[in-house]
């Protein structure tokens, strides 16, 4: 069972789920560290990603590297809409914005039970073709869902290091007060932000149902996830969050492979439990008294 053939299997999709986990993970953390939200409408968002996805590449037959970023941008512009109509009025109130998303959230969950039904439904793979590299053996799927999100993340990387509207996010995030006086216009880095947040998790939502299923409640995983790779890493702390997604993919493939769901389950919500014990601020956070 540990032969090379099925370690690396396991270890390719370790790394696809990371990069599902810290897509989602990122796009929750962002919100969180610019706008003190806690968006638990956050699954429900990735849940509609994977049906742009679905209706624009599965339906439509648009070229996939067209279709994937074409959904995520579709769902985080009409998410705009909320972002006027509901998120704002949580801004920098994070325990209200507990409630009143979760809310949200169940009502975008429920919204999509009546328009498209409880049943499951399956992506078509952009490539079905499985590599030989050796004695391991490569799902095509699993390698573009890797190469997209490694674009993605670098592009978000280079956004927030090297641009205007990217320093002035991060200035945001350290101090809103502050970085109003310096004369950034914060509604606009929210909405910046928000978008980013809701297209990283968007085409999360895509490349998970892509891979596994798409249902109206399959938001509920992607939520759950992102929530524990932002306790591992560090609330707010996007080099934690990357690491928290990486620790979390990982993991579950391992785990889930050779010692069953189960004990995948058990281990992960463990060592939760102990973090939050000896190091509540995370891996890579910063205590609130420093």
């Amino acid at each position: 069972m540990f032969s090379p053939a099925v370690l690396g299997q396991v270890l390719i999709n370790g790394i696809s789920l990371s990069a599902i986990y810290i897509l989602v993970s990122l796009g929750f953390t962002l919100l969180f560290g610019i706008m003190r939200v806690v968006n638990f409408a956050h699954g429900a968002m990735a849940m509609l990603g994977g049906y742009a996805l679905y209706y624009i590449y599965g339906e439509a037959n648009l070229p996939y590297l067209i279709a994937m970023p074409l959904a995520a941008a579709s769902v985080a512009a009409l998410a705009l809409v909320l972002e006027r109509l509901v998120y704002r009025w949580f801004y920098q109130k994070m325990f209200q914005s507990m409630i009143g998303l979760l809310g949200l959230d169940m009502a975008l969950v429920y919204s999509a039970v009546i328009i498209w039904g409880p049943h499951e439904r399956s992506i078509p793979s952009p490539i079905d073709t499985v590599y030989r590299l050796g004695p391991l053996f490569l799902s095509g799927s699993k390698l573009v869902v890797i190469g997209l999100a490694a674009v993605t993340l670098a592009a978000f990387y280079l956004f927030t290091h090297f641009t205007k509207y990217g320093l002035a996010m991060r200035a945001a995030a350290q101090d809103v007060e502050t970085a109003e006086v310096q004369g950034i216009n914060t509604d606009r880095i929210y909405m910046l932000a928000f978008f980013i947040a809701i297209f990283m998790a968007a085409m999360a939502g895509g490349f998970f149902a892509q891979n596994y299923i798409l249902s109206p409640f399959m938001g509920e995983r992607q939520l759950m996830m992102a929530f524990i790779a932002v306790i591992l890493g560090g609330m707010g702390s996007i080099p934690g969050v990357a690491l928290g997604g990486l620790i979390l993919g990982m993991a579950e493939s391992i785990l889930g492979t050779y010692f069953g769901s189960t004990t995948s389950v058990f281990v992960t919500f463990g060592a939760v439990i102990v973090l939050l014990i000896v190091r509540p601020w995370g891996l890579l956070g910063i205590p609130e008294n420093r």
